[in-house]
């Protein structure tokens, strides 16, 4: 199973064809350093980018972007997005008050 594949699964339905021989997933809540850009977006947005991130010690250079969504939380708002490295996926949540990044979901493929 590819990483796009269960890029896809985890972003659409939260449901995971995983057998253990081929992937494994990794359920984090850990703050990890990205580098992202920002640039001027339709209707007054802003349009981020994610590039570099950095887990571990280790700097995983983004490849693939999958899907991004917003999610509301009460009162706040998070921005989602998923991507991968290689046959490494990720998904990452990005705080825009505080403009920390938490990352979520790991996949190894």
């Amino acid at each position: 199973m590819s990483i796009l594949k269960l890029m896809l699964a985890f972003a659409f339905c939260t449901v995971y064809y995983l057998k253990q021989e081929e992937a494994m997933r990794e359920e984090c809540d850990e703050q990890v350093s990205v580098l992202a850009s920002f640039a001027p977006g339709p209707k007054q947005t802003v349009r981020v980018t994610p590039h570099l991130l950095k887990w571990k010690g280790r700097r995983y250079r983004l490849g693939t972007m999958g899907l991004y969504h917003p999610e509301r939380r009460g009162n706040k708002r998070v921005h989602i997005f998923s991507f991968s490295s290689g046959e490494t996926a990720f998904r990452v949540e990005l705080d825009p008050d505080s403009l920390e990044w938490t990352l979520q979901e790991v996949f190894y493929g």
